[in-house]
């Protein structure tokens, strides 16, 4: 004959602040009969545990046993939240989602941190003031080195090579991008350094500033102006400058007091506002005269 199966629940979390389920005595009495395994043993109850009961007349029933309690430096979860955040339109600025509070209301990022740009999808890296103390505060400068194989880097008496450190350095643009992914972000680790048809879609209106400084505070609408990710390389070098014949040592930026795009060697140091997202659509914009 198969034993009597019966379960029997044990909550102790109304009783106790915190209870070690792992190393727990829960004594079955059993008058006249035996019990196996022997319950007056701790054993682990962080799990169901079957004890078999054993009648005089050999009659036997299985308890299956559980435990509930609050395990010791158990953090109870929290209680989920729930929020709709503003619709995203398709043109102009929003601020971007952070999450819900506990009152279920939708949070958003500063406009220092993060904003998106409606018109492409792409979310732009924040600008906090000079002085600051964040790793976006605008007085920082960068240079602009991408290749351990193109000479980008000017000693003081020659063009040089970069290396790695050179490249991931604070104040090199991609040192800054490792930086502000390690960080975080407003969520994100995929912040880059936006190529030239990306960064041209910020530049608006018909006079200085060409940036709406009410979505991006704190951008330096002066010098110096901002990189790009992408280079510019002259396909007919003049024979008067040797530069001119080094392709990648040149890199394009923007200059958000009179709107246009120009050039300069990436040891030049520059602001930098990096972006994440894929664009819906990229900008094209007139170059200096």
């Amino acid at each position: 004959m198969l034993p009597l199966v019966q379960t029997l629940t044990i909550d102790l979390t109304a009783k106790e602040a915190c209870t070690d389920l792992t190393n727990l005595v829960a004594d079955v009495e059993a008058y006249g009969a035996t019990v196996s395994p022997d319950p007056k043993v701790a054993r682990d109850y962080s799990q169901p545990v079957k004890f078999t009961v054993t009648a005089p007349d050999g009659t036997q029933v299985v308890y299956t046993v559980t435990v509930k309690g609050n395990s010791c430096g158990y953090t109870p979860p929290p209680t989920p939240t729930s929020c709709t955040p503003a619709a995203i339109g398709t043109t102009g600025y929003s601020l971007v989602f952070k999450g819900c509070d506990a009152n279920n209301v939708a949070t958003y990022y500063d406009k220092t941190e993060c904003v998106r740009d409606n018109s492409t999808g792409l979310i732009w890296q924040g600008q906090t003031a000079a002085g600051a103390g964040t790793l976006r505060d605008n007085d920082k400068r960068y240079t602009n080195y991408d290749s351990t194989t193109i000479p980008q880097k000017w000693d003081g008496t020659n063009l040089v090579i970069p290396n790695q450190s050179d490249i991931d350095a604070a104040t090199n643009s991609i040192g800054f991008k490792n930086a502000i992914n390690t960080s975080n972000l407003c969520g994100g680790n995929d912040w880059r350094v936006p190529a030239l048809n990306e960064l041209a879609c910020l530049v608006v209106g018909d006079e200085t500033p060409y940036i709406d400084l009410f979505w991006f505070p704190n951008t330096v609408v002066g010098k110096p102006p901002y990189w790009t990710s992408t280079t510019f390389d002259e396909f007919q070098p003049r024979t008067y400058s040797p530069l001119t014949t080094i392709l990648g040592l040149r890199a394009n930026y923007i200059n958000f007091e009179a709107g246009y795009v120009d050039y300069a060697v990436r040891y030049s140091e520059m602001s930098v506002r990096l972006v994440r997202g894929n664009a819906s659509k990229t900008c094209s914009l007139a170059g200096a005269t």
